[in-house]
């Protein structure tokens, strides 16, 4: 029994090693935000793109608040903001925020998952 104890232990600590290996993997990227200039009232497309095609999209709005689950092929507004379009292809994740106001700017960030599981995100600050 103490085998497996300190086994299973052993696993958590390498699941928990990767995970913050990833996460600051992640991090680390945001050296690379995109910064965008809105204008209040404005329209403004934001993109996200992929060499190889994905399977879900999601975009994280400075509120915290979300665009999930968008496939490929996919054309709507976000539940929490109908200001806020998306259309997705096989490669771009996009985008549009109608009649930008103060509460858009902020960091913006993309989540693009494929088939296998592994992310990539992009991140966009409104300035």
């Amino acid at each position: 029994v103490t085998i497996k104890r300190n086994a299973m232990n052993i696993s958590q600590w390498f699941v928990t090693t990767v995970f913050l290996v990833a996460l600051w993997a992640v991090r680390a990227d945001k050296s690379k935000i995109n910064k965008l200039m809105a204008n209040k009232n404005k329209n403004i497309k934001l993109s996200c793109r992929s060499d190889n095609p994905y399977k879900f999209c999601s975009w994280t709005l400075p509120s915290s608040d979300s665009c999930s689950n968008i496939q490929p092929g996919m054309t709507g507004y976000c539940e929490g903001d109908k200001r806020i379009i998306f259309n997705a292809s096989e490669n771009y994740c996009n985008i549009t925020v109608t009649s930008v106001r103060h509460g858009d700017h902020g960091n913006w960030t993309c989540k693009l998952e494929d088939p296998e599981k592994e992310f990539k995100f992009s991140y966009t600050e409104l300035i």
